[in-house]
């Protein structure tokens, strides 16, 4: 199951050094969950603290222990989106509206 998950950060009061410190582990465990196959893409939101990631994982709980392992789960503000394939959306929602128009013929 893939989820949207959108970190928009909050106060991170550290010092420049843990600061550092953090950031570059967050990055490290962003790449070991990208070879691992658990986020598929990761991206920085432009002009904010804010990242957004797709997860794929099996099950709910483990995206809750997925972001739970987040280095910065701690200053975290999650949103969450589950994911499902567009195209598979636009042919459900086509022929549920050409069943509509044939009831209503």
């Amino acid at each position: 199951m893939k989820f949207l998950v959108i970190d928009r950060g909050g106060t991170i009061d550290l010092s420049p050094t843990e600061a550092q410190t953090l950031f570059d582990g967050t990055g490290a465990w962003v790449r070991r969950m990208m070879d691992a196959g658990k986020i598929e893409v990761a991206y920085a939101l432009s002009g904010q603290m804010s990242t957004a990631m797709i997860c794929n994982v099996g099950l709910h709980e483990e995206l809750d222990d997925l972001l739970l392992e987040y280095p910065l789960s701690n200053y975290a503000l999650f949103e969450i989106y589950p994911l499902s394939d567009a195209l598979h959306s636009f042919a459900k929602a086509s022929q549920t509206f050409a069943a509509r128009r044939q009831m209503a013929a």
